[in-house]
């Protein structure tokens, strides 16, 4: 496995967990805290996986489009996956009970795992239960869905290395800002066509994403409620789906959006300094944040 994280994968253009640097980031993080990278094995396992379980009841909870593999099949087919890779994770935590070199820390990572889930299901259980977003809420959101993960992911691996409990903090934060990042560049996906599609915002998570949360937030109200109409409308209707990227762009919500990923490259950074990393394994984590 771990050579497999190891393979170079620079050239990808998305953000997200397709990146070898990103699907090693416990390993990359005990390293940077003083460890050795293959003592994160199994938690990085555990947590690939579980991140993948966790995709995939969010995209059955949210009626996101299928995927290949399941669409013909249905979401109960999906959430037989979700079983099998959860159970799997599971056991990947476990495993690190088991290994010598990290079972000392093997209840305390899994208690750290387990409050984290809690704290993103409660994350999720709002998303699902809100008809739509405040600017205040799309953050608080952010935070419990993707900012505690890669928190969580950032911890532990420095955890394995040290239990010095200010370098841990800031691996934390690196981790924390990293997930926000992410979260963010994810939604802008949401803003453009897919290959082939009509027009942009025909994607459902369109309507939530944070340039629209942004717009409905600083628009009057006359505005905003036209917004809404063109959301309604969006997944079936060409034209209100184009209007709907218009009236975006007259909030400025690229200007908006820019500055937040700034902002949170710039803590992120901040962050991995005070940690103090060791080379190499620091200079790849400034590189994920550089490269978003």
């Amino acid at each position: 496995m771990r050579l497999a994280l190891n393979t170079d994968q620079a050239n990808s253009a998305a953000p997200g967990l397709g990146s070898s640097r990103l699907a090693g980031l416990p390993g990359l993080c005990c390293q940077a805290a003083g460890g050795e990278r293959d003592r994160a094995d199994n938690l990085t396992l555990a947590w690939l996986l579980y991140y993948s379980a966790a995709q995939l009841l969010d995209s059955v909870q949210d009626n996101d489009e299928p995927e290949a593999w399941w669409v013909g099949q249905g979401a109960s087919v999906a959430l037989s996956a979700f079983s099998g890779l959860y159970f799997s994770a599971s056991q990947a935590l476990n495993a690190i009970s088991q290994d010598q070199r990290t079972q000392a820390l093997g209840a305390e990572i899994a208690e750290d795992f387990f409050r984290t889930f809690l704290v993103m299901g409660s994350g999720q259980h709002a998303d699902l239960t809100r008809a739509s977003l405040t600017l205040e809420q799309y953050w608080q959101q952010a935070e419990t869905k993707s900012g505690v993960f890669f928190s969580l992911a950032c911890r532990t691996g420095a955890r394995l290395a040290t239990n010095r409990a200010e370098n841990i903090r800031e691996y934390a934060q690196y981790g924390r800002h990293l997930g926000l990042l992410i979260q963010i560049t994810d939604d802008l996906e949401d803003v453009f066509p897919p290959q082939g599609a009509v027009t942009n915002g025909q994607r459902s998570q369109f309507a939530r994403s944070l340039p629209v949360v942004y717009a409905l937030d600083v628009f009057p109200p006359h505005l905003a409620e036209r917004l809404r109409l063109c959301l309604q409308a969006a997944p079936h209707d060409v034209e209100a789906a184009q209007e709907a990227v218009s009236l975006v762009d007259q909030s400025n919500a690229a200007t908006y959006v820019m500055i937040e990923i700034e902002r949170y490259k710039e803590e992120a950074m901040k962050a991995l300094e005070r940690a103090n990393p060791q080379p190499p394994a620091g200079d790849a984590l400034a590189k994920i944040i550089q490269e978003i």
